[in-house]
């Protein structure tokens, strides 16, 4: 049997949940509270497991440092989750409300501000390179979110435009996550840092593309979320924009699209029409296509349990309906 992906550094990531749960403690009871609502809602932890596998690919022994650096990375993209809800005006994530419909948008704000300073607080005397790292992909984040808020609703975006959207508010900072990783274990060597980077970027890009199919044909009790929220907020996904191509399904899809007044009724039959594509299925293709070209990128690592479970990880994002 297979071993999964995780099994190799199961300790590792119990160890990366002790590291939040240990900086995110106050003097103010609600506040952690509201941080403690926030990291017990959680998925794999893909971003901290990156960097782990990335150290460990990469030579490195002693995972304490490349712990608290994925912890940090960790409460960055936490942090970005909570104001991504506030701008959005998301209502539920991950099967729970958004943080603040639970609490109330101020203090939610202050919540992911107080996420993102630990964050950085964590990361502490870490070499200037990997601060550099993740201030880059905190400003790709914020400039991704810019740049989906101002093709909201605009049928002219297209595969390059969403790439490029895509590419700041998610592959950056998964990009970010390996090479701190990489880059923790062998510093000297920065063209496998690049490497193990690019490789985890167009895993990030295949991260994203899956999740946008799954608010087109995922279930609720998997992903945690209705299906057919992008459509509503006006997002421009790749299965959308496939859809909209479609010569039969496509006028209606981009009617419902455009429309700011679209009802969850609206969302509903857009959704139906995009399964009667071929959206999806060539959007799970690309994804896939991404990973299995970027596998080759790693061959100047040694071969161990670790490269093979980054090469396992990477898969499962692209195959994974949750």
């Amino acid at each position: 049997m297979v071993q999964a992906w995780h099994e190799c550094i199961s300790s590792e990531l119990e160890r990366v949940e002790a590291v939040m749960n240990d900086v995110t403690r106050s003097d103010n009871p609600q506040l952690r509270e509201m941080c403690q609502y926030v990291l017990s809602n959680h998925g794999k932890r893909i971003r901290p497991a990156i960097t782990i596998l990335s150290y460990y690919s990469c030579g490195g022994r002693d995972a304490k440092r490349a712990i608290d650096v994925g912890a940090a990375i960790e409460l960055i993209h936490n942090a970005t989750l909570i104001h991504d809800d506030i701008n959005d005006q998301g209502e539920v994530r991950r099967g729970a409300k958004a943080l603040y419909k639970e609490y109330s948008l101020g203090k939610s704000i202050v919540a992911g501000d107080y996420m993102f300073a630990l964050g950085f607080r964590l990361i502490g005397s870490a070499a200037p390179a990997i601060v550099d790292y993740i201030v880059e992909a905190a400003s790709a984040m914020g400039t991704g979110e810019f740049s989906q808020k101002r093709y909201e609703r605009n049928v002219a975006v297209g595969e390059p435009q969403y790439m490029n959207i895509i590419s700041g508010k998610t592959a950056r900072l998964i990009e970010c996550a390996a090479k701190c990783g990489a880059y923790l274990a062998a510093s000297d060597e920065m063209e496998i840092v690049d490497r193990v980077g690019e490789f985890a970027f167009r895993t990030g890009q295949a991260f994203q593309i899956v999740d946008d199919v799954l608010d087109v044909i995922g279930y609720e009790d998997n992903t945690g979320k209705k299906p057919g929220n992008d459509i509503l907020e006006g997002k421009p996904t790749l299965p959308t924009i496939y859809a909209i191509e479609d010569p039969q399904v496509g006028p209606r899809v981009r009617e419902v699209f455009e429309d700011p007044h679209a009802t969850s009724a609206d969302a509903a039959e857009a959704i139906a029409l995009i399964a009667k594509t071929d959206a999806a299925a060539r959007c799970l293709d690309k994804a896939k296509v991404l990973v299995e070209d970027a596998v080759p990128l790693l061959e100047p690592l040694p071969a161990s349990e670790y490269k093979d479970s980054l090469i396992e990880l990477a898969r499962f994002i692209a195959a994974r309906d949750r």
